[in-house]
């Protein structure tokens, strides 16, 4: 099945591509920026506490989301009917978790201790939420190929951040009304693009939308949570352990890797409802040749280029041929192949079927579990290099896990496929029979269900049966 010539599940153009790019690439570079700034305008004494508030905050940023985005860029293309009803449900879905993240950190301020510190933990926590729902609400948009909102989105991001350092600059704003002022700028933002959203609803849903929309939006949320929850927790765990001064380090790092990683992820994340409506017909078969066969090597020559380039930084560092916070980037851009192949095939399992989704969701927090595991003993030992080297850890566990998920499923079910055999043939016997005794509308009309009847149980949608048909959840 090939993508419609317009509408949201065309081909992005070279043009849209590019303007798409440079407005989220200026965000990404005006964050960066400012960060440096704001370090040597702060002193790492003022600094820390606020890297360390931010990159605790930014699971609440993927928490928001909850893979809304993402599922509207695979869903809504597919849909030709009820697309407008997908919108509602997602942006529905969208407020109500900004509201459940707003609110909770509303009753957990008041367990924070008082003063700056308790503060700009709150405002962390707000902007971080805040900037998830403005994601999904820029997702919806370029759902509804109305890209130009993207760029100005990110464009006034980028103004807002970039004046908020001249305010820490010349006006002398401490990490409190730094993170205040973007945050302010945020909720702005997300205000405006309501009403043009609000427009492209509608109501009422239909019976038995709301349900699939929203598993398939959990379920692509599994691994941006995963990966959110494992760099929040990293960052607890480094700034509890007595590396705790590496943790400005490693947060300017993640940002500096955010633009290049980022940047990767939002150029597939483009490219999505065309590859959701292409993968939507694939061969099983060739999916399992092209992709899931090629996990485990990737698997395999990632924890081997794991652990030399571990060795490699921790070496230089012994041998004082760079400083720790060098050492640390060093393995960390080592580690950004493994990083790339491992979201490539990931991006491929999540827009494929419903079966190889789940099976990339449940091995995505089985690499959170690892990850986790790992940093309880790398991180007090190494400091921000045992950070760097669980998470790329957790990668690794990732793709060995769906490998033998999608295997052991791949293998599995030869039940349902002799039972699909069986209803073929059962049909061509009806279709012969009819055949003499009505002629050849008759023919046509049973060979067409025939096929619906052949179509295999394991690729098929798990979405109730109420569902429309171009609701494509799987």
């Amino acid at each position: 099945m090939t993508a419609p010539s317009g509408g949201p599940g065309r081909r992005p153009t070279a043009r849209s591509l590019a303007s798409l790019l440079a407005g989220r690439t200026a965000f990404r570079l005006a964050l960066l920026g400012t960060n440096a700034a704001l370090l040597a305008s702060w002193g790492e004494g003022t600094y820390e506490p606020y890297a360390a508030a931010m990159g605790t905050a930014q699971v609440l940023t993927t928490l928001t989301t909850l893979g809304i985005e993402k599922s509207a860029l695979k869903l809504v293309p597919r849909a030709r009917r009820t697309g407008p009803q997908l919108i509602t449900v997602l942006l529905v879905s969208a407020l109500l978790l900004a509201g459940a993240a707003v609110l909770w950190l509303g009753c957990a301020a008041l367990f924070l201790p008082a003063g700056d510190t308790g503060m700009l933990r709150l405002l962390a926590g707000l902007y971080a939420a805040l900037l998830g729902l403005n994601t999904v609400l820029v997702g919806l948009c370029r759902a509804l190929d109305r890209n130009r909102a993207d760029v100005l989105n990110f464009a006034i991001l980028s103004l807002v951040i970039a004046t908020g350092a001249g305010g820490a600059s010349l006006l002398g704003w401490g990490p409190v009304a730094f993170t205040g002022w973007i945050l302010a700028g945020t909720a702005l933002l997300n205000l405006a693009h309501l009403p043009a959203l609000y427009r492209a609803t509608r109501r009422p849903v239909r019976r038995g939308i709301t349900r699939p929309v929203v598993s398939t939006s959990v379920l692509m949320a599994c691994g941006d949570i995963a990966a959110a929850g494992t760099v929040s927790l990293l960052f607890a765990m480094l700034g509890a352990s007595r590396h705790h001064e590496q943790t400005g380090h490693l947060y300017l790092m993640v940002l500096a890797s955010s633009v290049l990683l980022n940047g990767f992820g939002y150029l597939m994340r483009l490219f999505q409802p065309h590859v959701s409506l292409t993968l939507r017909s694939v061969d099983p078969a060739s999916l399992d040749r092209r992709v899931v066969r090629r996990l485990l090597p990737v698997a395999a020559v990632g924890a081997v280029w794991t652990a030399l380039a571990l060795w490699l930084a921790r070496s230089a560092e012994q041998a004082a041929l760079v400083p720790s916070s060098v050492a640390v980037l060093l393995l960390y851009v080592l580690c950004v192949p493994l990083f790339f192949a491992v979201g490539s095939l990931n991006y491929l399992l999540e827009n494929a079927t419903s079966r190889t989704l789940r099976a990339t969701a449940v091995s995505a927090l089985g690499g959170l579990v690892c990850a986790v595991l790992l940093g309880l003993v790398l991180v007090p030992a190494l400091g921000a290099l045992g950070a760097v080297t669980a998470l790329a850890s957790g990668e690794v566990a990732h793709a060995v896990l769906a490998r033998l998920l999608l295997r052991s499923r791949l293998r599995g079910p030869a039940t349902p496929s002799a039972g699909a055999s069986t209803t073929r043939t059962t049909a061509i016997r009806t279709t012969e029979t009819r055949t003499t005794a009505s002629g050849a509308t008759a023919t046509r009309t049973t060979v067409s269900r025939a096929t619906a009847t052949t179509t295999p149980a394991s690729i098929m949608p798990t979405a109730p049966a109420a569902v429309p048909t171009d609701l494509g959840a799987s």
